[in-house]
């Protein structure tokens, strides 16, 4: 079960509770993330979805304690099995990371080091997080090049980066984050710099590692039609705050939210043939001068007065759906 309205549960492997992340810039001070809850439960996957710059990349880092603590303002709760990581030093968050929670980049490219083989990267991390000698972590590495489905797992260890295709990097990654068992996977849009076709590949990995391992998941997309491909529930964002949250079912029968309506009117989908996509009109807030009221008011085709006026808070729709908007109240 997973829940944005009623705090975080004790029993959950992951409980969020008003987390907000803001950087400090020459512009003044950016609101990336507001008062963010949620609670995600062992063996389950939650998308994190909106536009960019919504301030889901944000939230996975917090997560995983990854922003610098030098201009980088953070508040709330991050409880991972009970244990804050806002309030833990870095050594205790470094024994986290990979063991507890793991996180698959956005371009693997530029998250791969290009001067070490793969073969080097995985063995590093084994040698790190879990102690084994270098000859031990090789057939390891060798084990995981196997569970992510790598045709040539030999000539994969011993390639640069630069030498192998996007979906074998993203592939490695995953082998890389996987190597420790984690608990939970953050997926950062692993799928946003490859073709339709390995798309639809690592997309299938993913959902068949997190079925088999039994992981919980957090995927971040833009794409809702992967959110219903992958997911068992989504939030959606939109500047910084979760504005509707619900089991990923009900969210496409019923959304409650005008934002939430407005990504499904101008996303493809099946029995689009024929008929033009809405794009939303305007363009997202600017996150130094955040409105008194909801974000989305000035793009929404049926905000009123009290929607500029007053920040709206969450109201429930149905069992697990609740959404931060006005006309739900």
């Amino acid at each position: 079960m997973i829940a944005a309205t009623q705090g975080h549960r004790l029993m959950a492997l992951l409980s969020v509770r008003d987390l907000s992340v803001a950087f400090e810039t020459r512009d003044g001070l950016v609101r990336a993330v507001n008062d963010v809850t949620f609670s995600l439960d062992a063996g389950k996957v939650l998308a994190l979805l909106g536009e960019s710059g919504s301030g889901k990349s944000v939230t996975l880092r917090a997560i995983l304690g990854l922003h610098p603590a030098v201009r980088t303002r953070v508040s709330g709760e991050v409880l991972l099995k009970g244990r804050d990581v806002n309030r833990l030093d870095e050594a205790a968050r470094e024994r986290l990371r990979g063991g507890v929670v793991s996180m698959v980049f956005q371009e693997p490219m530029t998250a791969l080091d290009p001067v070490y083989t793969i073969g080097e990267q995985i063995v590093e991390t084994l040698v790190q997080h879990r102690g084994l000698d270098r000859r031990g972590a090789s057939r390891r590495a060798r084990e995981l090049l196997d569970l992510v489905q790598v045709p040539s797992p030999e000539r994969c260890l011993a390639s640069y980066p630069h030498e192998i295709s996007g979906g074998m990097r993203q592939r490695a990654m995953i082998a890389i984050a996987l190597a420790c068992d984690p608990e939970l996977l953050l997926a950062d849009e692993p799928t946003t710099a490859l073709d339709v076709t390995v798309q639809a590949q690592i997309l299938w990995l993913l959902r068949d590692l997190q079925q088999r391992l039994g992981l919980a998941v957090i995927f971040v997309t833009h794409d809702l039609g992967v959110a219903a491909e992958i997911a068992d529930a989504a939030a959606v964002m939109y500047a910084g705050r979760i504005v509707e949250q619900a089991p990923i079912r009900d969210l496409f029968r019923r959304p409650a939210h005008p934002y939430t309506e407005g990504l499904m009117q101008a996303t493809v989908r099946r029995g689009q043939k024929g008929r033009a996509l809405v794009p939303i009109p305007g363009a997202p807030p600017n996150l130094i001068a955040l409105p008194a009221g909801c974000a989305f008011a000035p793009r929404c085709p049926r905000a009123y007065d009290a929607c500029l006026a007053t920040l709206p808070s969450f109201h429930p729709v149905a069992a697990g759906h609740a959404a931060r908007c006005h006309l739900v109240a």
